[in-house]
């Protein structure tokens, strides 16, 4: 590395993408600034109360964090392997089933807590010398010229690079300063989190309804206490419906429940407060601007019904971390657009292939037409009579099929 430059690269955003690509550079011989604003608020993994926000894991993000030494500070208390997968349409009589044994796998995914996540990134993060925290401290302005970027932070650090990683979210600063556009549409639906206890064992399931209010998820949950009898649930309604479930009782909201489940869990409570998130969909037009990059988040969201969105941030993330060790290898600059669009090239069509399908199934199950309605239960039914084509949903699923993978989620 130069004399003039303190970092290889800088991110902004020590979210779950953010901590694993400031890991998986470390690991790859790079030297890191990270930068994030929020305090962090320490995991405990003997509370009995599960958190709101959950993410599911698929194998191949799950690799990747072993490969990181990640996934084995998880506590295994939490860890909320499903084997099975079942999704309905709530105005017919189809439906399609998948199960892990089919491709001879032990789950489909793991449901996990995000701040249990956080917490073992974290951990990992400290055992890294090359990674710089400038923690809690955000930018506060910041240039790029033909050579590097400079960043100054609102606790007066100075930071040099060859690149700048924004990894701050949907609504990145980062990205908007640097002038990269996106493509923006509402989805005009919001998704209503929370976390429930119900009669009958979830048996490893994960459950989805389509509605015609939106989907309807069921997320299995596990901890020391609790193995089968309490899930996540992310029920996406129309907007305009939000408020007349927002207003419910604890109670009167666990029957709602009931009734739109259609009563397969059995009697429901509701254990803790919900959180309303109004969902939309972006994607950038160019994962890069000179010698600023994005990811996660701050490059492409997508609609939550099949539960993606992490897992497509993970393997920006490990994409990113190849590429620039690939670049370093060769003695090229980690912030030259040649370096840059091989990562842009490799991860934006597979985002906006994802994309496409969901907003596809999105707008399928939105209709409460007939003919639509009759069309896709049929297509359900014939789906899930045939093993051989639901193989490749279930590959897809695991992150098997798509673009080949970079070799940490291998």
């Amino acid at each position: 590395m130069a004399d003039r430059f303190t970092h290889d690269v800088i991110i902004s955003g020590a979210g779950l993408v953010g901590l694993s690509l400031a890991i998986a550079c470390a690991q790859a011989g790079l030297k890191v600034a990270l930068i994030e604003q929020q305090s962090r608020v320490p995991f405990d993994p003997d509370a009995h109360q599960f958190s709101p926000r959950v993410s599911a894991i698929n194998l191949a993000s799950e690799r990747l964090l072993t490969n990181l030494g990640v996934w084995q500070r998880l506590p295994a208390e939490r860890l909320s392997a499903y084997d099975s997968m079942q999704v309905w349409d709530g105005l017919g009589q189809g439906r399609i089933d998948f199960d892990a044994h089919a491709i001879q796998q032990p789950q489909l995914g793991h449901i996990i807590e995000n701040p249990a996540l956080i917490e073992a990134l974290w951990q990992r993060v400290h055992e890294l010398t090359d990674i710089e925290l400038c923690w809690p401290d955000r930018i506060r302005d910041w240039q790029q010229n033909s050579e590097q970027v400079e960043v100054h932070s609102e606790d007066g650090r100075t930071l040099i690079a060859q690149s700048l990683v924004a990894s701050e979210g949907k609504n990145s600063p980062l990205r908007q300063q640097a002038e990269i556009a996106t493509w923006q549409w509402p989805y005009h639906h919001t998704a209503i989190v929370t976390t429930v206890k119900h009669e009958l064992a979830h048996q490893r399931r994960a459950q989805q309804v389509f509605l015609p209010t939106g989907p309807l998820a069921f997320l299995p949950l596990r901890n020391a206490t609790s193995h089968q009898s309490h899930s996540s649930i992310v029920w996406s309604v129309k907007t305009d419906q939000l408020a007349g479930l927002l207003d419910l009782s604890h109670d009167g909201f666990a029957r709602a429940l009931e009734q739109a489940f259609e009563h397969r869990l059995g009697r429901i409570e509701q254990l803790s407060e919900r959180h309303a998130f109004a969902l939309s969909a972006q994607q950038a037009k160019t994962y890069f601007k000179h010698r600023v990059v994005i990811l996660g988040d701050s490059a492409h969201t997508i609609h939550p019904l099949a539960g993606l969105g992490a897992n497509l941030g993970f393997l920006d993330a490990a994409t990113l971390a190849e590429t620039w060790q690939r670049a370093r290898q060769q003695g090229m600059d980690l912030g030259d657009s040649f370096v840059l669009r091989r990562f842009q090239r490799q991860r934006q069509g597979h985002n906006l292939a994802v994309a496409g399908v969901m907003e596809s199934l999105k707008r399928l199950f939105d209709s409460q037409a007939l003919l639509p309605v009759l069309l896709r239960n049929g297509g359900l039914r014939a789906l899930n009579a045939s093993p051989l084509a639901k193989r490749p949903l279930i590959l897809g699923a695991l992150g098997q099929i798509g673009p080949e993978l970079p070799q940490l989620c291998r």
